[in-house]
């Protein structure tokens, strides 16, 4: 078998789909975090995503693997993510893609190939009584489509007694007009234990490859309405 280690620098959402393989044993995972980071050796490297440093390891002796987690409809948001896929298309030290976006991998087939994320399915849902809540966590970003589900919240609101509890930044306006609780990041059984409190989750994204904030909800016994664009975990 191939020695395969995944490489991230801290990309939250783009390190996750190799953290979740290397607790499967599909490989190892290294955080590119440190003044100093030991990298064995290995036949195959997987870099999430793109970022500058990755070029000095392009160097590895081993096949360099981009895990691109992006859809088509993120890189029309975010345009500096096509230049970044051009780029890597090109290079010669890139042996492979692989597109969290099936469409994405059937555009490029000279690099490109599909395959789904990884999920550990390691939590253990906690025992509590549903609540009269709500939540949504995400980061802020135009992709959430964030508004448009605060607004909805709000309209809800007007037909039952529902409290969000939320971590997004920003929005303060509207989330001053909610019946709403706001958390920083939470510890991860204080997480998983309002999720599963939770009686609906909300993820209807406008564009992603993949949401392992659903995955965690249904782990946690609370189902996600989610949008058309995002593969339901299963």
């Amino acid at each position: 078998m191939p020695k395969i280690i995944g490489l991230s620098v801290g990309f939250p959402g783009a390190k996750r789909p190799l953290e979740e393989g290397a607790k499967l044993g599909l490989w190892d995972f290294v955080l590119l975090q440190g003044e100093r980071v030991k990298i064995p050796p290995a036949d195959i490297y997987i870099f999430a995503a793109y970022h500058p440093i990755y070029e000095r390891l392009f160097t590895l002796r081993g096949k360099n693997v981009i895990l691109f987690t992006s859809s088509a409809g993120e890189m029309d948001m975010e345009p500096i993510e096509q230049q970044f896929l051009d780029r890597l298309l090109k290079d010669p030290r890139i042996s492979f893609i692989w597109f969290g976006d099936e469409s994405l991998a059937k555009a490029y087939p000279e690099k490109g190939f599909y395959a789904p994320y990884p999920l550990a399915c390691d939590i253990n849902p906690p025992e509590v009584v549903k609540q009269d809540i709500i939540t949504i966590f995400c980061p802020a970003g135009l992709k959430k489509n964030i508004l448009n589900q605060l607004l909805a919240v709000k309209l809800a609101q007007r037909e039952a007694k529902l409290t969000l509890h939320t971590n997004i930044e920003g929005y303060d306006r509207i989330l001053k007009e909610l019946d709403c609780v706001r958390h920083d990041w939470l510890p991860e059984g204080e997480y998983q234990s309002l999720l599963a409190q939770s009686k609906v989750n909300l993820a209807v994204s406008w564009s992603e490859t993949y949401s392992y904030q659903v995955a965690e909800s249904g782990l946690c016994g609370t189902c996600s309405l989610v949008s058309e664009t995002i593969p339901v975990p299963g």
